[in-house]
């Protein structure tokens, strides 16, 4: 048998957890249901940042190398994506988050957890089976004041393991 990947959100103050999360759009509120047309990030801001970690289930025999890697880290003009895996929270605010784009395009390392959230430093081989997290990947949309408004080119995110 094979794990199967779902990708769980966290927002607020106590890393409130959205589960089974399709997509992760950069706005300007820290909230998993709001439409990202609802709250745009208008030029020269940043959106908040939004923390995902990769969550397995299922049966298998071993889990590693898992990585995180965008598709690009300029989605337009005046725009870049910034981001880096995280081992504990912090609220997700709209100030610079420190992250940069190193790795972003490339791939950025993460543990597994056997922890509830995937906070915290984990190992990079999992072998234990059923349900863990994956240190969650936060990125952050920044813009300069030259930033176009409206809709940019989407970011393809990629998560990738090896299993057996």
């Amino acid at each position: 048998m094979a794990s199967s990947v779902t990708f769980t959100e966290y927002n607020g103050s106590g890393a409130t957890q959205t589960a089974s999360r399709s997509e992760m759009n950069l706005k300007n509120i820290d909230d998993s249901t709001t439409a990202y047309s609802s709250s745009p990030i208008t030029a020269g801001n940043y959106s908040f940042w939004k923390y995902q970690s990769a969550v397995h289930t299922g049966t298998y025999n071993q889990l590693s190398s898992a990585s995180y890697k965008t598709s690009s880290t300029a989605p337009g003009t005046a725009q870049t994506i910034v981001g880096s895996v995280q081992t504990s929270y912090t609220q997700p605010a709209t100030t610079a988050s420190g992250d940069t784009t190193t790795n972003l395009l490339s791939g950025i390392s993460a543990n597994f957890n056997n922890t509830t959230t995937g906070f915290g430093t984990g190992t990079s081989t999992y072998t234990t089976g059923g349900t863990v997290y994956v240190n969650p990947l936060r990125l952050q949309l920044q813009t300069t004041s030259s930033a176009l408004p409206g809709d940019n080119t989407s970011t393809t995110i990629t998560y990738a393991w090896t299993e057996s």
